[in-house]
């Protein structure tokens, strides 16, 4: 709030600019905490009610098989089975379990319209697989995984069989043969075991680990009430800056008292100040006002709202109060406020004294400028009075000892310089 070129002490300005501070600072954290709340409770909700896919995953061990071949030719020894030779089988098997082929075949097996998605990989540099698949239905990702590895057996097992065919069809062949000849029908037999033994093991899916679901994540709710909470107080403070910038509330009290002789101190609570509420500390501030008030004696003090809600008829009964202990007082009438048609010309020239009421962060600039035209055309000293509305300020009633008039107007002259 600027000061500059104002005729109101800067004393008076400061006090009603921290209360209008507080009231916004409270109604940002009152908002905010509501906005949490709120944004917690959905955002809990949408993310409870989201769920989450469940993943199914199994290990499978992958061995590279012998040649089944170059067994049945009689080689001493069977292809070795080293690093390189495994990661090189391993990477192979992967790109076909990876395969869109291998997808489909296993939504047809499924009756899926769509390929299935399976994520296959290398568990390090080892011969074991993970094939996992996640879903929204526990029982469907491990039926998928399951479905994949039962097919991968088959496969296995349809390789090995067609080459097995071949090989036993030509070792049987051989052994009509050399029927004549025991030491090479040995020799056959020895080769024909240990083609089948070799053909048994290659067809063999070694499963390390069956299709198991991970554990579902019942804190997911969680994490939707702290975002929920999060955007919900964000949402909430950034309506009320936007309103408070469009409406014009923030730039309301530096309009008005830049455009006014005086302020009067303190503030109005109209949670307070209501017409049975007319103890000592109401008392006090109602001389405390009227003290401050720039009007002949035994003329007219008129007070001028700039809204229905501006409590200009309360500030009105405050005056009148401080005026009845002092007298020959002045005559205190309220004119209603700005667009009445009880507010004419002669009665504000009629005024020897005219105090504009506005209500804190409730009234707008554009408010505060219309009053103010209205008493434009009047000589009589005009101060502003500002009013405000704390939550529960109707039932807070703060007994105190009263005090004498003398000291009343002591304390307003003190908070004028």
């Amino acid at each position: 709030m600027s000061v500059n070129g104002s005729r109101v002490p800067a004393p008076a300005i400061a006090m009603i600019s921290s209360l209008e501070s507080r009231l916004v600072r409270v109604k940002y954290i009152a908002a905010a905490l509501v906005g949490v709340c709120v944004g917690a409770l959905l955002g809990g909700l949408a993310f409870a009610a989201m769920g989450t896919d469940t993943t199914a995953t199994a290990f499978v061990r992958l061995q590279n098989p012998a040649d089944l071949t170059a067994i049945a030719a009689g080689a001493s020894q069977v292809t070795p089975d080293n690093q390189g030779n495994t990661s090189n089988f391993v990477g192979g098997e992967i790109a076909y379990l990876s395969g869109e082929g291998f997808a489909q075949a296993v939504a047809r097996k499924m009756a899926m319209d769509e390929p299935a998605e399976l994520n296959v990989a290398q568990a390090s540099e080892s011969a074991v697989v993970t094939i996992s698949n996640s879903s929204k239905s526990r029982g469907d990702a491990i039926r998928t995984v399951q479905v994949a590895i039962d097919l991968y057996r088959q496969e296995l097992a349809q390789r090995v069989d067609e080459q097995l065919r071949t090989i036993l069809a030509a070792l049987s062949r051989w052994q009509q043969d050399e029927t004549v000849d025991p030491v090479r029908m040995q020799e056959l037999a020895r080769i024909r075991a240990a083609v089948e033994l070799q053909a048994s093991e290659a067809s063999t899916l070694l499963v390390v680990q069956p299709p198991t679901p991970n554990h579902d994540s019942s804190g997911q709710w969680l994490i939707g009430v702290f975002l929920g909470g999060l955007l919900g107080g964000s949402v909430a403070v950034a309506i009320l800056l936007a309103r408070g910038r469009r409406s014009g509330r923030a730039a309301m009290t530096a309009t008005l008292t830049d455009s006014v002789d005086g302020v009067l101190v303190p503030a109005v609570d109209l949670g307070a100040a209501s017409p049975d509420n007319h103890d000592g500390e109401q008392a006090r501030v109602a001389r405390t006002l009227y003290a401050q008030c720039p009007t002949a004696r035994g003329g007219v003090l008129l007070v001028i709202g700039a809204s229905p809600s501006s409590g200009s008829a309360e500030v009105a009964e405050l005056l009148e109060l401080g005026a009845a202990d002092q007298p020959p007082s002045v005559r205190v009438r309220h004119g209603g406020v700005v667009g009445d048609p009880t507010l004419t010309p002669e009665l504000i020239a009629a005024a020897t004294g005219i105090v504009l009421v506005a209500r804190i962060d409730a009234d707008t600039a554009a408010q505060a400028v219309a009053l103010r035209s209205a008493t434009a055309d009047s000589d009589a000293p005009v101060v502003a009075a500002f009013t405000y509305h704390r939550a529960g300020g109707a039932h807070r009633k703060k007994r105190k000892p009263e005090v004498s008039p003398r000291q009343d107007v002591d304390d307003a002259e003190r908070s004028m310089q």
